[in-house]
């Protein structure tokens, strides 16, 4: 199943502004490159499998940053109010949302740019993006959808072209691919599929999607380590 963001112009940059007032992390050092003497001929070897490289996680990072940024803005202004359609102009996040959370109120809303700034944190203490419940599996997929555009702009010496080079930099279809148990979710865009968030739905439960529904996408995933329930808001 392929879905759009449609990022678009929102992209040439809400950027005016950093995410956050903080040293760029020295993502060479959290995720290091690693060599191996066999150069790609063993088919058995573990060290040439993928790699999360310093400049997929850069890019990533700031992806997940500005989501965060654009999202406490977006749920400031919104507030309870409903989000009438996804072609509703003047947001920058919500309306990338699945339609069935266009009636979530304030206190919803004031999660979801937390799960951006999880996942963030999770690269910039050099962890992997590990997705804790369906708000962050659906904050990453907007991230890996926005990462490749903070490429497109960047001068020739910019500190990011310092970063070491490595053959998987940039495979945005491998994050996609590695970095999800499953894309669930993405049901979500589907008319077809109304009702497939419900636990008790037929297909749903043909597909052991568990439960979609917009109330429960803060629940810790059963098979994973929940985040501090008292880690508070950055804004």
């Amino acid at each position: 199943m392929a879905i759009r963001f449609h990022h678009g112009w929102r992209l040439r940059y809400e950027r005016s502004r950093p995410a956050a007032e903080t040293p760029t992390p020295n993502f060479a050092a959290l995720f290091p490159i690693r060599e191996c003497d066999c150069a790609g001929e063993s088919e058995d070897c573990e060290t040439c499998g993928w790699q999360l490289t310093p400049r997929t996680t850069a890019l990533l990072s700031t992806a997940l940053s500005v989501l965060a940024d654009q999202a406490f803005d977006d749920a400031a202004r919104l507030g309870d109010q409903y989000l009438p359609d996804a072609h509703s102009t003047g947001w920058a996040v919500f309306d990338r949302l699945p339609p069935l959370t266009r009636s979530a109120d304030h206190r919803w809303r004031r999660r979801m740019p937390r799960a951006f700034d999880d996942l963030a944190d999770d690269l910039n203490k050099g962890r992997w993006p590990e997705t804790t419940c369906t708000a962050e599996e659906m904050a990453l997929h907007l991230a890996i959808e926005d990462a490749p555009t903070y490429l497109e702009d960047r001068l020739a010496d910019d500190e990011h072209h310092t970063l070491p080079r490595h053959e998987d930099d940039y495979s945005w279809d491998a994050c996609s691919d590695l970095l999800f148990q499953d894309h669930d979710v993405l049901m979500l865009f589907d008319a077809s599929l109304a009702g497939i968030e419900a636990p008790g739905n037929p297909a749903n439960q043909r597909l052991g999607a568990g439960d979609l529904r917009v109330d429960s996408w803060f629940e810790p995933f059963d098979n994973g380590v929940a985040r501090n329930p008292q880690r508070g808001f950055r804004r």
